[in-house]
């Protein structure tokens, strides 16, 4: 049982000195638009750079002291990243609000033609539908 005990503390130490700094974040980000600059047209790499500068301005870091989590959101578009080991993983990838806004209503109006057809103009049971 003791090992066990010494086994999870030694592993909090150890997550807790990888735990990336905000520095080392912006590092692999450049690195990342770096990159990504090489094969990409000219307008796509001043976006690119303008990411890059955005970045170094406005990044939200959360410290959870065994792991970070990182978000850039840069004209409507957020990156979400974990920092654990010194790495960072691209959590997810989200577009802006409208974009999920947008697929909202088209399903409202897809879930609503269906219910239609099927002869059922009960509101209840189209936003019921419509929810799920």
């Amino acid at each position: 049982m003791f090992k066990l005990i010494v086994l999870v503390m030694l592993s909090f130490i150890v997550l807790y000195i990888t735990n990336p700094t905000q520095e080392e974040f912006l590092n692999f980000y450049n690195k990342k638009i770096n990159e990504s600059k090489k094969e990409e047209t000219l307008s796509k790499k001043i976006i690119l750079e303008s990411k890059k500068i955005f970045a170094q301005m406005k990044v939200e870091r959360k410290d959870r002291y065994v792991y970070s989590i990182y978000t850039v959101d840069f004209a409507g578009e957020k990156e979400v990243y974990i920092g654990i080991f010194k790495k960072f993983i691209l959590k997810e990838k989200v577009k802006s609000a409208e974009d999920g806004a947008i697929r909202t209503y088209n399903k409202i109006i897809h879930t609503a033609g269906t219910i239609l057809e099927k002869g059922s103009y009960k509101v209840e049971e189209l936003m019921e539908s419509a929810s799920k």
